[in-house]
């Protein structure tokens, strides 16, 4: 199931996060070019998990501006997420719901991505772990993946849950009450290993209002079984850019390494790029530019350490290819603010 599934994501956060982008002033012209998008209401599919990285770079601006993760979720309906949200409204209780949507979280997300779920001291811990962190959007997906879990969680609970602490791995941002007023909870944490949450063990513990045992073991089958059946649409240069977006989150990809997870020889990977009008520096040459773009633009982040999270040897040789993009260099292309 989980090879399946690889590279793709089931349509239901995407259609979250461009709803709110496209309320908060996102132009639709943005979208064009965009894998997956056309398809994105039909049932039964699953897009490339390169297509809701992509959205997230074009929304995080508008859609954070005007709410961030509190109006993306205010979209949010039950069924919103398919099957994967009623497992908390039918579950025994908190532990038990997590347990279970950790198990099938693939139905909404890329199978490298994993909910760990552990009982502590304080409470129940729900780690989520992905592998975007050199994703120059990671801080917002981070926040946004764990008030996703407070949502899906106080839905279950059919009351506003109050989280007994929120860790987040980046930096306290500059206005941190914000972040605090969203969670509600007594501690926020910056510069954590991985974004987690963690709840009272009363919380955890206490019978959930509609808990059904026979139709939680149904629903976690159906979860299995839908996405087993989910169709990919994956034409093949967008399975390559899902390759090459998942490969670059772990560092500067290389040729083989890419040809390798796409089941081919470098050889045949060139030639096939060349079939569809394109080339491997041509490819890396585009992604890079585009995070290089969004860190300048959006981040304050040194030259030095854009270089490095984008793959460059050095910042000088970023420097070189911001002004072959550009015609000038990275001052001027900050100084012009967000696209």
């Amino acid at each position: 199931m989980r090879d399946g599934a690889v590279g793709t994501v089931s349509p239901h956060l995407t259609r979250l996060l461009l709803r709110a982008g496209i309320e908060a002033g996102l132009d639709g012209s943005r979208l064009a070019g965009v894998p997956g998008l056309t398809v994105l209401d039909e049932d039964g599919i699953r897009i490339p998990t390169a297509t809701i990285l992509r959205v997230w770079e074009l929304v995080s601006g508008p859609a954070w501006e005007a709410g961030g993760s509190d109006r993306v979720m205010g979209l949010w309906r039950p069924g919103g997420l398919g099957v994967w949200d009623y497992l908390f409204a039918v579950s025994g209780t908190l532990d038990d719901a997590f347990q279970v949507a950790s198990r099938r979280l693939t139905a909404i997300a890329d199978p490298s991505d994993r909910l760990a779920v552990t009982r502590e001291d304080d409470g129940l811990t729900v780690s989520w772990q992905g592998p975007y962190r050199e994703h120059p959007e990671y801080p917002l997906i981070a926040e946004f993946a764990t008030y996703m879990m407070l949502v899906m969680a106080s839905s279950g609970a059919g009351r506003r849950l109050i989280p007994v602490r929120v860790q987040l791995p980046h930096r306290s941002p500059a206005a941190p009450r914000r972040v605090a007023e969203l969670f509600g909870a007594g501690r926020v944490e910056y510069e954590a290993d991985e974004p987690s949450i963690t709840f009272a063990r009363s919380d955890a513990d206490a019978p959930l209002p509609r808990a059904d045992p026979a139709l939680a073991a149904i629903l976690d089958d159906h979860a299995r079984l839908a996405t087993v059946a989910a169709r990919p649409v994956l034409g093949w240069l967008d399975r390559f850019h899902a390759v090459l977006e998942s490969a670059v989150a772990g560092g500067p990809p290389g040729l083989d390494q890419v040809a390798q997870r796409l089941a081919m020889s470098p050889r045949t990977l060139q030639r096939r790029l060349r079939d569809e009008g394109t080339g491997w520096r041509e490819e890396l040459e585009k992604l890079r530019q585009r995070r290089v773009d969004r860190l300048l633009r959006e981040t304050t982040l040194s030259v030095d350490s854009i270089a490095a999270r984008v793959g460059f040897t050095d910042s000088r040789a970023l420097r070189r290819a911001i002004r072959r993009w550009y015609g000038h260099g990275p001052a001027a292309v900050r100084a012009s603010g967000p696209a």
